[in-house]
């Protein structure tokens, strides 16, 4: 990708968690966001759009499970559980949107390129700053009380 064009997302210092498994699979997906960016065009060939949002939602899915697994190692289920009820939620909503998109594909319709990455990088955002941080402050206060107990 040169410097001159445009990205799609740019990580933004707010994106910090401060949990380094999901910061760094974090920078994967917007490097992904990014690369789709550049790849597709209103006229791409379907099969490359499809091969792009495959890509995206396996390792979106794969992220989540981490996200998720962390999620029970530190309590969040049972000392945040609204929060953590919302998370999730908001991982399977993605994920259902994603796969319709790649429904839509399969099925020969075209998803206008700034559609979808005006979806995707927006609710990547809204995501890690409005859900993904309320984990990492969660999880980093556990990782502190533990470290503090053991003192």
């Amino acid at each position: 990708m040169s410097n001159q064009q445009k990205q799609a997302i740019e990580w933004q210092p707010d994106f910090a968690t401060g949990v380094a498994i999901i910061d760094d699979q974090h920078h994967v997906l917007i490097k992904m966001l990014n690369q789709a960016s550049v790849e597709l065009t209103d006229y791409s060939p379907l099969s490359d759009l499809e091969r792009i949002v495959q890509g995206l939602l396996s390792y979106a899915a794969y992220h989540f499970q981490t996200e998720e697994k962390l999620m029970a190692e530190h309590g969040y289920d049972k000392d945040s559980a609204p929060n953590a009820a919302e998370h999730i939620r908001q991982h399977k909503d993605f994920a259902a949107k994603v796969v319709a998109v790649k429904a839509q594909v399969e099925a020969g319709q075209r998803i206008p390129k700034a559609d979808l990455e005006s979806f995707l990088t927006t609710w990547l955002a809204d995501h890690i700053l409005n859900t993904d941080r309320k984990l990492g402050a969660f999880i980093r206060g556990k990782q502190a009380g533990a470290v503090a107990a053991r003192g």
